[in-house]
């Protein structure tokens, strides 16, 4: 018996995260006939405040260099792009999460999309999505997105029980990211958070039928496919051969430098008709129809 359960924990807001994003896709493309669920958890891992612990205030300039300036270390360490220039420092990433768990009731494809599209809001176009408006202008034109249904289900108690279930998870580590030495950002080990610990980013728990294994902080692809081969054994031999750029393209509207190499290969290129968005902060490709949706990213 062959089946593999994921339990991703994220959040828009995470530069490790999104970092991660060309292993997750990796997992999805190879394994995805053996996945039976995949549920995310979101942390919120900047709450309203947070930049007074570090004696700023958001949306100052003074909180925007110094994001900025935390972000390059990261953006180089994955490959993947950074905001140069970031416009503004988010005053907290709880709302983007609350549209994220919105999204869920659309079904899997539509909350993946609309996570993405928060995601690229900070990391992309240097614009975090940090208020309900600039969420759904972040979700707009979303494939099979309901925009008023989003909305409507932003403002539905169900989606607040859904948020406040992932915030308590969160706040529920598990004995191995509690008991990891390196406590650094990015590294998976437990963080505290407003008096309590929280898992650190990135982190993914993989269950089959060879147990429970987690992996979380910075790694390679390496050390992904030794935990899936462990949770589930011979999945490896059985993977699925790895996309060409059309099939990637084909599957996910927007893909980076980075993610274009884990999935098809170094130095492959994207087709020529993908629509290039370049800037000091890294390079990402879309589809023409997604490119189409870029104004409303960028219209703040």
């Amino acid at each position: 018996m062959t089946w593999i359960e994921v339990v991703e924990y994220t959040d828009p807001a995470c530069s490790w995260a999104w970092g991660t994003e060309p292993k997750f896709r990796r997992l999805q493309w190879q394994y995805g006939d053996r996945i039976r669920t995949w549920r995310r958890v979101l942390l919120g891992i900047f709450s309203p405040g947070w930049a007074q612990v570090f004696g700023l205030e958001a949306r100052t300039e003074a909180a925007r260099v110094a994001y900025e300036q935390y972000l390059v270390p990261v953006t180089e360490a994955t490959g993947m792009p950074g905001p140069i220039p970031l416009h503004w420092a988010m005053s907290d990433c709880e709302t983007a999460c609350r549209v994220a768990k919105a999204a869920d009731f659309q079904g899997e494809p539509v909350s993946a999309a609309v996570l993405r599209r928060l995601r690229e809001s900070w990391f992309v176009h240097g614009r975090p999505a940090d208020s309900v408006e600039l969420c759904l202008a972040a979700a707009h034109g979303v494939p099979g997105l309901d925009p008023d249904r989003l909305a409507r289900d932003l403002a539905d108690p169900a989606t607040e029980a859904a948020w406040q279930a992932d915030w308590e998870e969160a706040r529920n580590p598990n004995e191995y990211v509690c008991n990891l030495p390196d406590t650094r950002a990015g590294r998976g080990a437990a963080q505290q958070q407003n008096g309590r610990m929280r898992y650190g980013l990135p982190c993914g728990i993989l269950r089959g039928p060879g147990g429970e294994v987690t992996v979380s902080g910075w790694c390679e692809w390496t050390v992904w496919e030794t935990a899936l081969e462990r949770v589930c054994p011979g999945a490896g031999a059985a993977a699925r051969p790895l996309p060409t750029p059309a099939e990637a393209f084909a599957n996910w509207p927007t893909l980076a430098r980075a993610e274009l190499d884990e999935l098809c290969g170094p130095g492959c290129e994207p087709p020529s008709d993908m629509v290039e968005h370049r800037t000091a902060g890294g390079v990402i490709w879309a589809t023409p129809s997604e490119a189409a949706s870029w104004p409303a990213l960028v219209a703040y």
